[in-house]
């Protein structure tokens, strides 16, 4: 049974499966997207517990993505410590070595990607305007002091599927648009932050991140994901040793073939 949980063979069925599922899950986000926007505002529990009842189609989808990437995470655990181990101290070559490093790395963002599912906090779509504040996990105070927003304003007025169409590059420069973001904590300040859009704010667990900017009543505003997970910088940090050691791999091995 090892044995082929750890075979390519395994590895190729079942990257098949998650690709199908895959598939399948974009198919469904058109029938029901207030359920897979959920997916991502809360935490994958409370999702489960909230939709079973009445979108138990969904869940089922997802067990079975779960399942999915369990195998693929034994398949790796397998492969790595009854073949790559055992391989890279036998030919002692670096490369072998490179190359089951690599398989661990890969183990741990697996785990990582797995278990951030159901540890942490998060509250997401918070929409909130200067001088607007919100309390998250009953414990810190995020507060928006300033939004600017320097493009073209006639976006932000736009409905939701013509404004995704806007935001390109040659439209939206998103350096030039930001919210000054506070982290509060017992009225202790731990951070402030000019936040852009893929720039968060992070204190130790904590990330808020800049999802969009709105226009309401005349008045410029910010939507935020709130989240604290102690697994981010520690996933973040292994998944670029990851990504070093996959390019560092690769130039060794195109270096040997040529």
């Amino acid at each position: 049974m090892i044995k082929y949980l750890s075979s390519v063979k395994f590895t190729f069925y079942n990257l098949v499966l998650m690709i199908l599922l895959m598939g399948t899950g974009v198919g469904l986000s058109q029938y029901f997207k207030s359920s897979f926007k959920m997916m991502n505002e809360i935490n994958i529990m409370e999702w489960i517990e909230h939709s079973w009842s009445n979108k138990s189609m969904i869940v089922i989808w997802f067990a079975l993505l779960c399942l999915s990437a369990g195998l693929l995470f034994l398949n790796a655990l397998f492969c790595t410590f009854t073949k790559q181990v055992q391989v890279a101290i036998k030919s002692r070559a670096f490369q072998k070595w490179l190359f089951m490093v690599l398989h661990c790395l890969f183990i741990i963002v697996l785990a990582c990607h797995g278990l951030s599912l159901i540890i942490g906090s998060k509250q997401s779509n918070s929409q909130l305007f200067p001088g607007d504040h919100i309390i998250f996990n009953n414990e810190f105070m995020v507060k928006v002091s300033q939004v600017v927003f320097q493009d073209d304003i006639n976006i932000l007025k736009a409905d939701y599927k013509t404004q995704r169409g806007l935001m390109t590059r040659d439209n939206i420069n998103r350096k030039h648009n930001y919210a000054d973001i506070s982290l509060i904590r017992h009225k202790e300040l731990l951070e402030t932050k000019k936040v852009i859009m893929l720039s968060p704010l992070r204190y130790g667990s904590v990330q808020v991140t800049l999802s969009d900017f709105v226009l309401k009543d005349g008045k410029l505003g910010v939507n935020l994901n709130i989240t604290k997970n102690h697994l981010n910088y520690f996933f973040f940090v292994v998944y670029a040793l990851m990504i070093l050691t996959f390019g560092l791999y690769v130039f060794l091995s195109y270096r040997d073939i040529k």
